[in-house]
Order: structure tokens, then sequence, then C-alpha cells
């Protein structure tokens, strides 16, 4: 079989797979492909189970534009639902989250239960004889699944499930320390940027950065192995040194490790497409995107803590947020997001480079391959040889 060619905008030199098209930051044929062939068809964040921890508790969020509700049932089953109304099509609650007895569009009064059904329409007997039926009209489901207290929705029913999606070594990872304790989200954070999503999703995979943009991790953040698994995720293992720190921070950050956590130890794990969940041993966080156009992301954040921790413990667990993660992010990576997005921009310029480093499955964090497992992920999804529109 003959090499496929290059595609036009590829460099000689360097193999086509260790390039991206510059294009797809921006580009919307290419955003609208990934909103049908990748996010409707992959197990993406929804929310974690403490956050609708009562039958009649409810979430809204949104995958690949579409408006989501997360609801409790009444037989204590977490389900999902599209946030629309099967009569005209509008949104049953624009809430963030609350509580409620049943779903009442603010349309016309159609009203669904926590399970979905349709249980009264105004009016009913005014659809006699146009074939309409209550029971053929309940909520559009999608697939809800959790590991560990985080919850999962995905739109394709033909899709693996969640755990045979994850694999064995991605939940390894985490079982440390979420299958040892009784989590919940102590904080929330999330904030609109003017970027397309996977600039975020490539800067916690690049650890060629880390020096750079972020002088106090170089200090205080020894990289350790990582390790490559199947469908784009990774692991990539941290350390935190006392000498870097300084003593008076380390002595702050030292306390409260989490179940089986070694004073210290952590980890990034980074899940297909754009999840991304950081231990930093007494904290551990799950950042996400909602995407919301081409060049336009929803950045969340959640802090997990212990049910039963003081408020000394959590405030410790923040600080530790706010020292690795929310502080780097806003004040340090931001910048590097908004000016990554324009430069790519450039129509002269055609294509970025993932060439660094010999091809791995484990290493350190100064080369690019967990960014060449995420565009090998892409690449399968996108039905495309090529990291662009070829």
């Amino acid at each position: 079989m003959n090499k496929p060619a290059s595609p036009t905008w590829a460099s000689s030199e360097i193999a086509a797979v260790n390039l991206v098209d510059n294009r797809v930051y921006s580009d919307p044929q290419v955003y609208e492909q990934e909103l049908r062939r990748l996010f409707d068809r992959t197990w993406m964040f929804a929310c974690h189970e403490s956050e609708i921890p009562r039958p009649g508790d409810y979430l809204t969020t949104s995958v690949a534009e579409s408006p989501l509700l997360i609801v409790r049932g009444k037989d204590g089953q977490v389900r999902a639902f599209y946030n629309t109304c099967r009569h005209r099509g509008t949104q049953l609650t624009a809430e963030r989250c609350g509580h409620a007895s049943t779903f009442r569009c603010p349309y016309h009064a159609w009203v669904y239960s926590l399970e979905g059904d349709l249980i009264a329409v105004p009016g009913e007997e005014a659809y006699e004889g146009s074939g309409f039926a209550a029971k053929d009209y309940p909520l559009v489901g999608l697939r809800c699944e959790s590991i560990y207290g985080l919850i999962f929705v995905n739109a394709d029913p033909r899709a693996p499930a969640l755990r045979q999606w994850l694999g064995t070594g991605v939940i390894d990872s985490l079982a440390t320390p979420l299958a040892h304790g009784d989590f919940e989200v102590i904080k929330y954070y999330g904030y609109e940027v003017e970027v397309n999503w996977k600039v975020f999703a490539e800067n916690v995979r690049d650890g060629y950065h880390v020096p750079f943009v972020h002088p106090f991790f170089r200090r205080a953040s020894p990289p350790g192995p990582y390790h490559l698994f199947e469908h784009g995720h990774a692991v990539q293992h941290l350390r935190m040194d006392p000498v870097g720190m300084g003593s008076e921070l380390w002595d702050k950050l030292r306390r409260y490790p989490l179940p089986g956590v070694e004073e210290g130890a952590g980890y990034i794990v980074t899940l297909f497409p754009d999840i991304n969940l950081m231990l930093r041993s007494s904290m551990i966080s799950i950042d996400s995107q909602r995407t919301l156009g081409p060049r336009l992301v929803r950045l969340e954040s959640r802090v997990l803590g212990l049910k039963g921790d003081s408020e000394e413990m959590r405030e410790q667990r923040r600080l530790q947020h706010m020292t690795w993660f929310l502080g780097p992010l806003e004040q340090e990576d931001q910048p590097v997001f908004r000016l990554q997005q324009a430069g790519v921009g450039g129509r002269g310029v055609p294509f970025s480079i993932i060439a660094r480093g010999s091809h791995s499955n484990a290493g350190t964090r100064g080369d690019d391959n967990r960014l060449r497992n995420f565009w090998a992920q892409w690449r399968a999804m996108m039905g495309t040889e090529f990291n662009g529109l070829g």
C-alpha cells in the first residue's frame, strides 16, 4: 500500500502526524465535525455525585453545545437528559443547580417527572385525533455512568462502557485517593475564555512549557514518570519539593494528605478529550471544559475534599488548589492561551510542531508524547490521517 501523501500545509522534513494544521483551532468546519464525531461519541464529565446528593437534586451543563439536565430520581438513580421540552424545544430550566419534584416547561407548562416521563399536558384533550400520546414523548436521555463519584455522559448508544473507555491503567490511578474516602465538592469555579477547546487540552499535556511559564513549578514540583494509555488518556506523576517551595509554604501544604496518598505526592490524569484531574497530596481537582464555539470555552474546576473535613482542612485544600492550579492558570497560562489563539490565526504559518522527543509510552514531562497521544485519538475519532484538514 502506498504511503498517503502529506497535506499541502505539512513540512517535507517532519512526519505529518507530528504537525498540527493551525486551522483546527478556529475553523468552523473542523469544529462542527468535532461536535458530531468526537464530543457526541465520547464519555464527557458532567459533575460529581456530591453535587446532586438527594432525590430531586439536579444540575445543568452542556456537551457539544447541547443543554443537559443531570438529575437524581426518586429511586436514587442519576440520569442524564437533554434539557429540552419535547413540545416546542424550550429549555426546561436555566438554573445551574437546584432541587425539584418535577420539571415544568416555562413556555406551555408541560410537566416531566424526575425520571423523564411526560406526566402532565395542559389541555391534552385538544390533541385527540392527532396521534399524540404523552407516553411517547418523555425527555430524551443520554447514557449516564459513574466511577469513584465522577459522573459521565455519552450521547452514543454504541460507545464502549465508561470503564472500558477509561481502561485499567487510568482506573487504577484514580483509585488513589478516590476509592478510599467519601468525597464532596468544596469549591466550584467556572469562567469563559475566548480560545479553542484544544488550547487547554494540549496545555495540560505539555510539560515543555513548565520551566518557562511556571517558574515556581520548576523549583517546587519535580516531574515524575508519565504513562500513556489507550484512547488518548495519560497519567503524569509529580511531587512537591520542600526546598524549592520554602519551609513556610511546605509546612502548610504537607498537612492533611488524602487517603492512600504519600505526603507531597501527586499526579495529573488527562482524559480525552479535555478532562484534567490534578492530585496534590491533600487536594484533588476536576478540571473540564464546555465548548461554546470554535473560539470559546467555559473552563470549570471542582475541588474535592472529604466529608467531615474541618474548616481548617478545607481552607488548606483550597490553598493547595490555588497554589498548583487556579493561580498559575489565571496568571501564567491564560495569557499564553490568548497569545496562542491569536498566533495560530496567522495565515502565513500553516502548522505547529509536536515532534519533540522520541516516541515512547513512558518518560518524563519534557517531550511531546502526551500531545501526540492526544492527537492520535483525535485522528481516530475524526476519521483522518492528519492533524488537520488534509
